[in-house]
Parts: structure tokens; sequence; C-alpha cells
């Protein structure tokens, strides 16, 4: 891990980098950097369902505990599966660049999605 990078807490809210988006695409759900040229294809990213889950609950306002309660319903996982899972894909999101703490990358999101 990038030591100049926070290490990741469920205390924090994280949200998601205006520079990636996330789509679902015939049951696979993948994050595409945005850049000023095309799509690298090695920059995509293919995330598994609790990935995926964990993606769009990053919106500023929820904190790590929160998503991982929600985690512990949505897979009946247990709490400390739950948490290592959150916090193992936050650190990833993070090294690339994908979200940022607090709810900066989220405020100037419309509340519009596009298709």
């Amino acid at each position: 891990m990038n030591p100049a990078l926070p290490v990741p807490s469920l205390k924090e809210c994280y949200s998601r980098s205006e520079r990636v988006v996330g789509r679902r695409i015939l049951g696979d759900y993948i994050l595409v950097p945005i850049v000023d040229r095309a799509a690298d294809v090695d920059s995509i990213y293919d995330l598994n369902p609790a990935a995926a889950f964990i993606w769009e609950q990053l919106d500023g306002t929820r904190d790590g505990r929160a998503i991982v309660a929600s985690m512990t319903g949505e897979f009946a996982v247990e709490p400390a599966q739950a948490a290592s899972d959150y916090l193992e894909f936050v650190s990833t999101v993070l090294e690339i660049g994908a979200v940022c703490v607090g709810a900066t990358a989220a405020a100037g999101r419309s509340p519009v999605r596009r298709p």
C-alpha cells in the first residue's frame, strides 16, 4: 500500500470519484476510469457482487460501519468477514484513485443519472 494514502477505516465515509464510472453490463459490474483518451483495457475493473454493492454505497454519507451492517443482511455474511471485505475493497479503490475520504467527490454530482 502507498504510505501517502489514508488507511481505510470503518469510521470514515468515502465517496466515488467523478473520474471513475461504474456500470452494470449483462450481469457484470465494471469500473471504468474517465480519461482524456479512450479507456485502457488494463484500467477496467470487473467487480464481484460484494464489491459492486460496496461501490454503490460509497456516496460520502454512509460510514463503513453502516455499509458493513448492510452487507451482512444482503449477503448473509458474518460481520467480521464483511468488515474485512469492505476494508480490502476500499484500500484497493483508494490506491487507484476511484474514491476519496468524505463527500468531496459526490458533492458536485448531479442527482440525475444518465444511462
